[in-house]
């Protein structure tokens, strides 16, 4: 998902907007069936993670069963289409569908032509990949949000971009609530790539900006890239004996547990001290919704294990 700048893209949108069926918008009147017919198509998870978030149910969608495993929420109705790999979709199928818009992150540029051919494409970048490791003004927080309500505004549906970031601050205060008997200490986020190596998340990254809405320290202070992870071995974080571990991805605990047993790592404190939580998988570039499910899967892990 390079950084891309989509204001290009939105003003076009917002120059046709007027020709999207209304049903396709939050809260129409047409049921979830009617609303898949025409409509919008995401062309990657971001986009449809966004679209419905916004209560449109996507004209389709790429590998969605991966999508329903990796990502999870916000759930995809039953009889979406699958388009095919998110590096190449099946454009036979698009143009057989015939959606009224595309909605994309900028991944396809190499395609975007026949695509357009097809539909306009507009572009949704949730995730600011021009902002290094010292962060940016308001955080990837804050630029999601307003992606968010962008390509609401260009869908002619404000209200539900704000209906969806009052949900996401319902959720950050209940987090924030399940969290008042915890005593907070800073928490690596990552994720264990294999026996020695994990993707940790730093300054630059939605998850970091989570933290800061619930008064939690990021326990990583170096490097990240410009998607707000680094690649590193696990003795790198040695440096904040007093941090606990935050894994996302279901097979966290295996690897983890293999790691314990060798002698380099045994020693780290968050493994030796059991200061370990291990979350189903998120998708950490995927803006709003992806910050809401961190949000309240932090909460619910961090609570129970700690309060």
């Amino acid at each position: 998902m390079p950084g891309i700048n989509g204001t290009l893209g939105r003003r076009r949108f917002l120059r046709t907007a007027a020709a999207l069926p209304v049903g396709l918008m939050a809260g129409g009147a047409r049921s979830a069936e009617r609303r898949t017919t025409g409509g919008v198509c995401a062309l990657d998870w971001t986009s449809a993670q966004a679209l419905l978030a916004l209560g449109v149910v996507p004209r389709g969608l790429p590998e969605l069963d991966r999508y329903r495993r990796a990502v999870v929420e916000p759930a995809v109705p039953d009889g979406v289409p699958d388009i095919g790999a998110r590096a190449e979709p099946n454009l036979e199928l698009l143009d057989r569908l015939a959606p009224a818009r595309f909605v994309g992150d900028g991944t396809l540029a190499a395609v975007q032509g026949r695509l357009e051919r097809i539909a306009p494409v507009t572009l949704h970048p949730p995730f600011d990949t021009r902002s290094d490791e010292d962060g940016h003004a308001g955080g990837q927080l804050a630029f999601a949000i307003a992606a968010l309500r962008g390509l609401a505004a260009g869908l002619g549906a404000p209200e539900a971009a704000e209906q969806a970031v009052a949900r996401l601050d319902r959720t950050l205060a209940a987090a924030r609530d399940r969290l008042s008997g915890w005593e907070p200490h800073p928490l690596y986020i990552l994720s264990v790539l294999d026996g020695r190596r994990v993707l940790i998340h730093g300054r630059n990254s939605l998850y970091h900006d989570v933290l800061d809405r619930l008064g939690i320290v990021n326990a990583w202070t170096g490097p990240s890239g410009p998607y707000g992870h680094a690649t590193v071995t696990m003795d790198r974080l040695a440096g904040r004996p007093d941090a606990g571990l935050v894994n996302i991805g279901s097979e966290g605990w295996r690897a983890l547990e293999a790691l314990a047993t060798l002698p380099l790592f045994a020693g780290l404190p968050f493994l030796r001290e059991g200061r370990v939580t291990i979350l189903p998988p998120i998708l950490f570039y995927g803006g709003v919704p992806a910050a809401e499910r961190f949000a309240r899967l932090l909460g619910e892990g961090l609570a129970p294990q700690h309060g």
